[in-house]
C-alpha cells in the first residue's frame, strides 16, 4: 500500500469535495430563496451554523400558487429515477460501472426537491458527490488495491461539509457501507483525512461553527435512566418510519415515478398551507426547541406531521437523504420525551439541549446502523460529557431498531437495476468488500 500516496490523494478527493459542497449548498439556498421563501412565501428557519435563522413566514400571496409545488415534483421525478446514495452504494459494493450521468441527474434532483420544501436531507447528494469524484479518482491515479479507499475519502468529506463533524463524517462513510458493527480499519485513515480537507473547505464558504448551538448542561446519574428511555422510543419511532415506508413503497409501485412524486408535492402544499413549519429542515426547529418560545402540543403536531412526510417520502423514492431528518426526528423525541417526564419525574428529565443531543444520536444510530458516528456527532457539536448518556441511547436504539437501515442494501437486482433485500447484518464481511472502483465517468 503506497501510504503516502494515499494520504495525499485523499486529501485532494476531500478538498474537492468540499468545494462541490459549497457550491452546492449555495445553489440550493439561492433555489430555497426564491421558490419558498419569494414565490410561496415561506422559507423555512436557516441553521445556526450556517447564517442563522432568518426566515419568512407571510404564506403564499394566492393559494393556489402551491400548486406549484407538485409541479416540480414531476418535472424533477425523471432526472434520477430513484437512484440516491442507497443506490450508489449498492452499485459500488456489487463493482457495478455507474456513468457519471446517473450520479448527476439524482444529484440535481435532489437539489430541486430539497429546494421546493422536501423535508429530506441534504447529505445523500453531498455525500454522492464525494462518492463520485473518489471513484473518478481511483481510476485514474495509479495506486493499485489502495485506489478503492478513495470514495470513502469522498464521502466522508460530504458527510462532515453537511454535518459540520468531521470526525463523525469519516466514521459514517465506513459504517454505513460495512453492517452490523464492522468497520474497515483501512478505510477509516483515508475518510479522516478526506472528512478534514473537505471540511476545511467547506468551512470556508460557510463556517466552521457546530450545525446546531446546543450546550447541554452538567449530567446527573439519574439522567442515565432516560438515556434508555429515549434510545427505545426512538428505536420504536425508526422502526415505524422504516416499516412504513418499505410498506408505501409496495403500495405505490403500480404508479409511474412522475405520479409518486406529484402526489408528494401535492401533500407538501397542502402543509405549506395548513402547517409551513413542517416544510423543508426540521434541524432548525430542534434548536428553537430548546427554548421556551415552543409548547409542547407544537413540537408534537410539527413531529408527527414530519415523521408522515417523510414516510411518504421514503414511500415515493424522493431525492434526498435520511440522516438530517433522523437528527430533526431525533432531536424532537428528545425534547418531547424530557418534558413529558419534567412533569412526573423530574430527576430523570434532561435540560432541553442535552435531551435534544441525545435524541438526535439515538435515532441516527438506529436509522443509519452507525453507533459509533451517532455518538461522535452528539459529542461534536455539544461537547462529550454526555458520553455515557450518548452510548447508552444510541447502542439501545441500534439494539431495537429495525435492522434494515436506510442505506443497507446489499445487492443489486440485475432484472429490475434496483437494489434487491439487504444482507444479514451476521453475513461474513468478504461479502460486502468494495470492488476497486468501477465507475464511468462519461455521460
Amino acid at each position: 500500500m503506497q501510504i503516502g500516496a494515499l494520504i495525499l490523494y485523499s486529501a485532494f478527493v476531500g478538498a474537492l469535495t468540499g468545494v462541490f459542497a459549497a457550491g452546492f449548498v449555495f445553489v440550493l439556498g439561492v433555489i430555497e430563496r426564491y421558490l419558498l421563501g419569494e414565490t410561496l412565501g415561506y422559507l423555512p428557519p436557516g441553521l445556526p451554523g450556517e447564517g442563522g435563522l432568518s426566515q419568512i413566514f407571510r404564506g403564499p400571496a394566492f393559494w393556489w400558487l402551491a400548486l406549484l409545488l407538485p409541479l416540480v415534483f414531476a418535472a424533477s421525478s425523471y432526472l434520477g429515477s430513484g437512484r440516491g446514495l442507497g443506490w450508489l452504494l449498492a452499485a459500488y459494493r456489487a463493482g457495478r460501472p455507474v456513468r457519471a450521468s446517473e450520479y448527476f441527474r439524482g444529484i440535481v434532483g435532489s437539489l430541486i426537491q430539497l429546494g421546493a420544501g422536501s423535508p429530506l436531507g441534504r447529505e445523500g447528494p453531498m455525500a454522492a458527490l464525494g462518492l463520485w469524484v473518489g471513484s473518478v479518482m481511483g481510476r485514474r491515479i495509479p495506486l493499485g488495491e489502495s485506489s478503492r479507499f478513495l470514495p470513502f475519502a469522498g464521502m466522508a468529506a460530504g458527510f462532515a461539509s453537511a454535518f459540520h463533524a468531521p470526525m463523525a463524517g469519516a466514521l459514517l462513510a465506513s459504517e454505513i457501507v460495512y453492517r452490523g458493527l464492522a468497520l474497515e480499519v483501512g478505510a477509516l485513515a483515508p475518510a479522516l483525512i478526506g472528512a478534514l480537507a473537505g471540511f476545511t473547505v467547506y468551512g470556508l464558504f460557510h463556517s466552521y461553527g457546530p450545525l446546531l448551538e446546543l450546550t447541554p448542561g452538567p449530567l446527573a446519574w439519574p439522567q442515565l435512566l432516560f438515556g434508555l428511555a429515549i434510545g427505545l422510543v426512538c428505536a420504536g419511532v425508526g422502526t415505524l418510519w422504516l416499516e412504513a415506508e418499505r410498506f408505501l413503497q409496495r403500495f405505490l409501485r403500480r404508479l409511474t415515478f412522475g405520479v409518486r412524486h406529484a402526489l408528494f408535492g401535492l401533500v407538501l402544499a397542502g402543509v405549506l398551507l395548513l402547517m409551513p413549519e413542517a416544510i423543508g429542515s426540521g434541524l432548525p426547529w430542534v434548536q428553537l426547541g430548546t427554548s421556551p418560545i415552543l409548547t409542547l402540543p407544537f413540537l408534537g403536531v410539527l413531529f408527527l406531521v414530519q415523521l408522515a412526510l417523510l414516510i411518504l417520502g421514503g414511500g415515493v423514492r424522493a431525492y434526498g437523504g435520511q440522516l438530517t431528518p433522523a437528527l430533526a426526528l431525533g432531536g424532537l423525541s428528545g425534547l418531547i420525551l424530557a418534558q413529558l417526564l419534567a412533569q412526573v419525574f423530574p430527576s430523570i428529565a434532561p435540560p432541553p439541549e442535552t435531551a435534544a443531543l441525545v435524541g438526535m444520536a439515538s435515532l441516527l444510530a438506529g436509522i443509519a446502523r452507525a453507533p459509533f458516528a451517532a455518538v461522535v456527532l452528539a459529542g461534536e457539536i455539544g461537547g462529550y460529557s454526555l458520553l455515557p448518556l450518548t452510548l447508552i441511547a444510541a447502542f439501545a436504539a441500534y439494539t431495537f431498531t429495525s435492522p434494515q437501515g436506510s442505506f443497507e442494501v446489499g445487492v443489486l437486482n440485475q432484472e429490475k437495476d434496483e437494489p434487491a433485500g439487504p444482507l444479514p447484518e451476521n453475513a461474513p464481511q468478504t461479502l460486502l468488500k468494495p470492488q476497486p472502483p468501477a465507475s464511468s465517468d462519461s455521460p
